[in-house]
């Protein structure tokens, strides 16, 4: 039940998906994705997050998701799971196992917003959330 809600809801948020993809290609070169790393990156590496450590940078891209698409961290994992293009994006390598769990998404959004990055990081992203209907 759970699982096809989350679908049910990536399906409204990905309307028109080649639209999508193209715009997330766009912003590639947009957001200074290294800039926010290195500010986040020694705060992140101190915390461990997750069982896989999973790079700053893609972590800051699953962020990127959850304000662009206004998803949940369950929402964000399923969608890696299932759309390789988010993957792609994310710099995720779905061969190498490590898709973060909910729980690091939620504690990665948790170590921005305890240090006062969320609102630098949601400038620097520029963007409002994008949901669909």
């Amino acid at each position: 039940m759970l699982r096809s809600t989350i679908m049910a809801h990536m399906s409204e948020a990905l309307t028109d998906s080649k639209y999508r993809f193209k715009q997330l290609q766009e912003i590639e070169t947009e957001i200074n994705w290294d800039e926010l790393s290195k500010l986040i990156e020694p705060h992140y590496l101190a915390s461990s997050i997750g069982r896989n450590l999973v790079s700053v940078n893609s972590m800051l891209r699953i962020y990127f998701l959850q304000v662009r698409y206004s998803m949940s961290a369950s929402g964000v994992e399923e969608a890696l799971f299932q759309i390789e293009e988010l993957r792609s994006f994310t710099k995720i390598d779905m061969d190498m196992g490590v898709i973060p769990h909910e729980s690091c998404i939620n504690s990665f959004k948790q170590l921005i917003i305890e240090h006062g990055f969320a609102e630098k990081v949601e400038n620097a992203f520029d963007l409002e959330p994008m949901v669909a209907g």
